[in-house]
């Protein structure tokens, strides 16, 4: 498939499942409690997981691919960044102080529960204005991952309580129940913080967060990679480790690294530079001749361990964006821009981005090769998606 060819394809997939759907227009789904945008396959509801309802990750990274294509200037009359205001505004609800918070009915953020609520902070305050609340939601979502005198609505202080020296100062990935998970540090937990923190970081000029953000992306490359070149979903040292190389889970710390990166003074992004190279080789010698990655990235392809859509969209957009950053050379944004080129063709086919894996825990078992999970349409792979599709109409 020609790029031409592709990026219509994807464009107007993109189009008809968001900024033109009745169905997924946000001011009709969070005005009612029983309704859910269609990629939502976890659909949250507040009665039984007052957490990640529409303030969700699985939203988020779809809202921020859009976002992405607004921020690459193909979007004149402004209808991406309209549709993620919205979705964005729809969340928020009034303080009697005449501030602004997050809905508890809409949102259904809580501060105790862990790294997955706070994805959704980065875009907030990427898309924040002078004039609309965003930033003060914004300043209260960092005093609750970084004041160490700040107390949770449970008692607890999170960048105390955890957040670890061992770990590199990286914080539990679940915090909910007052224990540490199997692994404590997931890599899609270095996505879901690590991005926003260094983001609001920068905004307020807060040098030793950026410190810590870089320490804690270090740790990861220094600790849970392995020598194969690839990393462990989870772990808590080089020795306890969650026993996958899920490709999904190392999308999510690549994307982290190229946000972060993006992020960072300019002093501090060329020793981003080594490390981001590093992953990217490792991720590409195990490559599959398709252009796409397995979901269980060294395993062989079968009906189990499927070309998988997730994380190849998140490999593209790292590939892509780490080299318009200058990250990386030119000759691996052509090796995203191929992924993603295989990616339409195969997995984008009557109108359904397909074969995108839901989730899968970092317990130890293997739970990544289950038929039923591979669902179509899913946030977390839509998202990533049209992020690659963003950075794929800065590359051409």
């Amino acid at each position: 498939m020609d790029t031409e060819a592709a990026l219509d394809r994807a464009g107007r997939y993109i189009d008809d499942l968001t900024v033109d759907s009745p169905v997924n227009a946000p001011e009709a789904v969070l005005g009612a409690g029983d309704r859910f945008f269609t990629w939502d396959n976890e659909k949250r509801a507040p009665e039984n997981a007052p957490y990640l309802y529409h303030w969700s990750y699985y939203n988020g990274v779809v809202m921020e691919g859009l976002f992405d294509i607004h921020r690459a200037g193909h979007d004149p009359s402004g209808r991406y960044l309209s549709y993620v205001r919205r979705y964005l505004e729809g969340l928020l609800t009034p303080t009697p102080a005449g501030e602004w918070t997050l809905s508890p009915e809409k949102a259904g953020y809580v501060d105790c529960h862990g790294a997955d609520c706070y994805k959704t902070a980065a875009l907030l305050l990427a898309a924040a204005r002078e004039d609309d609340g965003f930033l003060p939601v914004c300043r209260n979502l960092y005093r609750d991952l970084t004041d160490e005198n700040y107390r949770n609505s449970t008692g607890h202080i999170v960048p105390v309580e955890y957040s670890e020296e061992a770990l590199g100062h990286n914080y539990w990935h679940t915090w909910a129940k007052d224990r540490p998970p199997k692994y404590k540090v997931w890599l899609d937990g270095i996505y879901m913080l690590q991005p926003f923190i260094a983001r609001y970081a920068r905004l307020a000029d807060d040098g030793r967060q950026l410190a810590l953000v870089r320490e804690r992306l270090d740790w990861v490359w220094r600790t849970l990679r392995a020598e194969n070149g690839l990393y462990y979903h989870a772990g808590s040292s080089k020795t306890q480790v969650c026993p996958y190389h899920w490709t999904r889970s190392m999308g999510w710390y690549g994307m982290a690294m190229a946000d972060v990166a993006e992020i960072l003074p300019e002093r501090d992004r060329a020793g981003r530079r080594e490390a981001l190279r590093d992953f990217a080789d490792g991720l590409l010698r195990c490559r599959l001749p398709s252009g796409l990655w397995a979901n269980l990235t060294r395993q062989p392809v079968t009906e189990t361990n499927r070309e998988e859509t997730s994380g190849t969209a998140m490999m593209a957009y790292t590939l892509l964006k780490g080299a318009r950053l200058g990250l990386l050379d030119r000759t691996y944004a052509q090796a995203g821009a191929q992924s993603f080129l295989a990616l339409t063709e195969r997995k984008l086919t009557d109108g359904r981005l397909r074969d995108i894996y839901l989730k899968a825990s970092a317990n130890g078992a293997n739970n990544y090769e289950m038929p039923e999970y591979y669902l179509t349409d899913e946030g977390k792979g839509l998202g990533p998606y049209i992020m690659a599709y963003s950075e794929m109409l800065r590359y051409v």
